[in-house]
């Protein structure tokens, strides 16, 4: 069975995310990396988000909690037929 490569990203175009608990969903339009100090000064990339609120502000990782459950987020898996 083929594993699946880490990704630097969580969450994929079109998934469904909230900027805090209790506020709605909003779907990710936009994904990308932008370059930020770390603790001691080094830049280094951090991913962010833009999302289909109508504004133009990017979120970063940490600011979103996902909406949905891995399994409900899922295309639905069609049913093999016997051969």
């Amino acid at each position: 069975m083929r594993q699946r490569q880490p990704t630097f990203f969580k969450y994929v175009i079109g998934s469904f995310v909230k900027l805090a608990q209790g506020a709605p969903m909003q779907r990710v339009i936009w994904r990308g990396k932008q370059v930020v100090p770390n603790i001691i000064g080094q830049p280094h990339e951090a991913p962010v988000y833009r999302l289909d609120d109508d504004y133009w502000d990017c979120y970063y990782e940490h600011q979103l909690h996902p909406a949905l459950t891995q399994a409900e987020e899922a295309p639905p898996r069609r049913r093999r037929r016997g051969l």
